[in-house]
């Protein structure tokens, strides 16, 4: 095992906001390139958590009930990577298929205003607490094709000091091919760097292949 040293950002905290910070502190001062499931929630384990492995991920339960979910992390800096839902990535298909990920795509606003105002009442906001916009775009994805939208992911791994943004886009069922971006804490964004991003995919599986290093929800 290497100690590493590692800052880590302030969070907006929720009821198990110090548990959540302790346990990212804890796997970010360790690395173990060869690091199993199994060993990783034995080691879990031998420091106090309630960890099982399941799968391809371990689960860790928090004293408030909590579940949060960790990946190993091969050669890649900290112990493992922190989920705030099950990683979806263990039955993704490792080849991707040819359009499945648009890169450097720009898309078309929308100016229907009545489309964004049934955005506004349709869909429930906030998705997720501040902080939390991994599993709050994943909400937001399931809210609208449940509503029957065509949405799609919109990433840029450059984002929010290096830990990358997600949001996603609606497209207006009136106007074929003109979008909405929407956060899914801040609701209808406006500005136009919104509407164009490194990446965007329908899939949030996606994400896993796109930029491993990014798993923090």
């Amino acid at each position: 095992m290497v100690f590493l040293v590692l800052c880590i950002g302030a969070f907006p905290c929720t009821s198990s906001c110090s548990e959540d910070n302790e346990l990212w502190l804890f796997i970010s001062s360790y690395e173990e390139i060869d690091i199993t499931v199994q060993d990783l929630a034995f080691f879990l384990v031998t420091h106090g958590y309630d960890a099982r492995p399941n799968g391809s991920y371990v689960t860790v339960k928090l004293s408030d009930d909590e579940t949060l979910y960790l990946t190993p992390n091969g050669a890649i800096p900290r112990l493992a990577d922190l989920w705030a839902s099950p990683p979806a990535s263990s039955g993704m298909n490792t080849v991707i298929p040819a359009g499945a990920v648009q890169k450097d795509a720009v898309y078309s606003k929308t100016t229907n205003r009545e489309f964004v105002d049934a955005i506004d009442e349709r869909l429930i906001l906030p998705a997720a607490s501040p902080g939390m916009r991994y599993s709050g775009s994943q909400r937001l994805a399931e809210m609208g094709r449940g509503l029957g939208y065509n949405v799609k992911y919109m990433y840029d791994p450059d984002g929010e000091d290096k830990r990358g943004t997600i949001w996603v886009m609606v497209e207006d069922p009136d106007n074929q091919g003109t979008w909405l971006a929407v956060d899914s804490y801040d609701g209808a964004l406006s500005g136009n760097e919104y509407y164009a991003a490194q990446y965007s995919f329908e899939d949030i599986g996606y994400l896993d292949s796109i930029n491993p290093t990014w798993r923090l929800a």
